[in-house]
C-alpha cells in the first residue's frame, strides 16, 4: 500500500511539473507584451534571444539597474514599465522584423491610448556597456525624452 501511494505522490509530481512548465513557457513574463495591448507611457523592453552571452545578460542587467535607480517613481506612478522579451520564442518572433532586431538590445517605446507611437532601438548599449555610467546615462535619456512626450 505505501509503494502504491508512494507511486500516486511521483507521478502527480511529474504531472504538476510538466503543467508548471507548460504555464510558465505559455503565460510567462516574456510574453506579457505579445497582444495588442500596453499600459500608457513608456515601456524599456530588453530583447534578448534564447542563448545570451555574457554581454547580452549584462547589458539586460545594467539596462533594469538604470530603470530602478531612475525611474523607480516612474514605475510605481504607472508611467514607466520594464519587460524582458526573449525573440527566439516562437509568439516573439515578430519581433524581430517589428523592430528589426539583429541581437540583444533595449528598446524604449512610448505608448497612448493603447497604441504605440514611436519607438527607439538603443543599439549603442554595445558601445556602452563596459561603461557603467554612460550605459546608464544613455538609457535615462533615451527614457525621459520619450517621458516627455507623453
Amino acid at each position: 500500500m505505501k509503494a502504491k501511494n508512494l507511486v500516486r505522490i511521483i507521478l502527480l509530481a511529474v504531472i504538476g511539473a510538466a503543467v508548471g512548465s507548460w504555464a510558465m513557457k505559455e503565460f510567462g513574463p516574456s510574453k506579457a507584451f505579445t497582444g495588442t495591448f500596453r499600459p500608457d507611457g513608456v515601456t524599456v523592453i530588453n530583447f534578448h534571444g534564447e542563448k545570451r552571452c555574457r554581454t547580452c545578460i549584462g547589458i539586460g542587467n545594467l539596462a533594469r539597474k538604470a530603470i530602478d535607480t531612475e525611474f523607480a517613481a516612474g514605475e510605481k506612478a504607472g508611467k514607466v514599465h520594464w519587460e524582458t522579451v526573449n525573440y527566439d520564442e516562437p509568439a516573439n518572433v515578430h519581433f524581430v522584423k517589428d523592430y528589426s532586431l539583429v541581437s540583444s538590445t533595449v528598446l524604449v517605446t512610448l505608448w497612448k491610448d493603447g497604441k504605440e507611437v514611436k519607438w527607439n532601438r538603443l543599439d549603442a548599449v554595445w558601445d556602452l556597456v563596459g561603461d557603467e555610467a554612460a550605459f546608464k546615462a544613455y538609457i535615462v535619456q533615451n527614457v525621459r525624452e520619450l517621458l516627455k512626450q507623453s
